[in-house]
């Protein structure tokens, strides 16, 4: 369609957009460059910057000529910590922080998608929102930008919300619409057991902490292995632990941290009281004592079937059903799963894979993305906001 060829006529520019993301990673709540690029760019198009009074990520508002409601779009701006490994193209100038998890390949899509949609103001009939959102990686960004008051800044709070992710194990071309489960909720726990100090060498004078740790690390394999229905999704991860000082000592305290995913909340509570039920039990078992604390994480990310409805239509639009794929949902975390707590929302997987070749997952060291699917993304954006501002009018509520 028209939208996806003027898409493509601008691949060139949102190619080396993102380049120059890529080679300028940003921490989490540390995306100022980004932040200050997005602004020049989102002015230059004269789109209302909405200001939340945050150090980083953007808001900016288009409005239509004529009358209707609001759609949202967005995408995450932040990287991660981790040192990118060499290879052709644009490689990360900052040590030790690289765009692992193609946030740069988000931001640069809806951009394009903003250029796409201010060309169609004069015809527009409602308006679009675009955040930029920082701090995905901590899963901090969206609850940030709602508690510096995103809804009430709004001249009219929006009806519908779209978001879309790259995905390496799909091809570049491809566009997964999914109902139901996307992506898996989040909660942290950190763990604390309590033994008694003593030397290395009289072990039955102390009550040893380290083994007691293990013993419980052993225990909660079976959350998922025992406790939980083999139907469900569950993760339960130990993914820290903390003891010990010089060798001749045997410690009294051990701290543990790790999380819970999943994609059904009564799955979540029980695999969170079977891991209380088991440290408490385990622990006394070894003579130790322990706390459990749980720490808010996000909740999953889920595609209502209206929401689905009209994915499913804004995709098909574009490319072929051939290439509108259905796969499995993914047990990592993302806190667009916040703002559709408060907006009916749907996200999108794009693929990003070079066919034919091996492509490194999310987070891995030699993570690439084929930008040749930048167009694609941009343009799916924009025909997304298109079908929901068309859903709104016929459907005022709610979606």
């Amino acid at each position: 369609m028209e939208l996806l060829r003027q898409a493509q006529a601008m691949g060139e520019e949102l190619a080396r957009f993102k380049d120059d993301l890529h080679r300028h990673p940003e921490l989490s709540f540390q995306e100022r460059r980004t932040t200050a690029l997005l602004k020049d760019r989102l002015s230059a198009l004269g789109l209302e910057l909405v200001e939340l009074g945050m150090e980083t990520g953007n808001v900016a508002l288009l409005r239509g000529a004529l009358p209707g409601g609001t759609a949202a779009l967005r995408a995450d701006i932040d990287a991660i910590a981790q040192q990118e490994a060499p290879h052709e193209g644009a490689v990360s100038c900052v040590d030790g922080v690289m765009h692992g998890c193609g946030h740069d390949f988000h931001t640069a899509a809806l951009y394009g998608a903003a250029r796409l949609l201010c060309a169609q103001r004069d015809t527009l009939a409602g308006n679009v929102l675009f955040l930029f959102q920082p701090a995905e990686e901590v899963t901090q960004g969206a609850q940030a930008m709602l508690d510096h008051g995103l809804l009430d800044k709004l001249p009219q709070r929006p009806g519908c919300l779209f978001g879309l992710h790259n995905r390496p194990e799909l091809p570049a071309g491809t566009i997964a619409v999914m109902e139901g489960p996307v992506m898996a909720g989040k909660s942290h726990f950190t763990l604390t057991l309590h033994g008694k100090s003593g030397h290395g060498g009289s072990p039955h004078k102390c009550t040893d902490v380290i083994v007691a740790g293990a013993a419980v690390v052993s225990a909660l394999q079976t959350v998922v292995s025992r406790d939980t229905d083999p139907l469900d999704s569950v993760v339960c991860s130990v993914l820290s632990v903390h003891a010990g000082t010089p060798d001749n000592f045997v410690p009294d305290l051990l701290t543990m941290t790790g999380s819970i995913r999943y994609h059904q909340e009564p799955a979540h509570q029980k695999a969170r009281r079977r891991l209380e039920e088991l440290t408490a039990g385990v622990a006394a078992a070894y003579g130790c004592t322990a706390e459990v604390d749980f720490h808010p994480g996000v909740p999953a990310t889920v595609n209502s079937s209206r929401m689905t409805g009209l994915a499913r239509r804004a995709a098909l639009e574009l490319v072929g059903p051939e290439r509108v794929v259905s796969p499995r949902p993914d047990m990592g975390s993302e806190d667009f799963a916040v703002f559709g707590q408060h907006i009916p929302a749907f996200f999108y997987w794009v693929g990003s894979g070079f066919p034919g070749q091996a492509n490194p997952c999310w987070h891995n060291e030699h993570f690439r993305t084929d930008d040749s699917a930048l167009p694609l993304a941009a343009a799916l954006l924009a025909r997304s906001a298109l079908v929901g501002l068309e859903a709104l009018a016929e459907v005022p509520p709610a979606l």
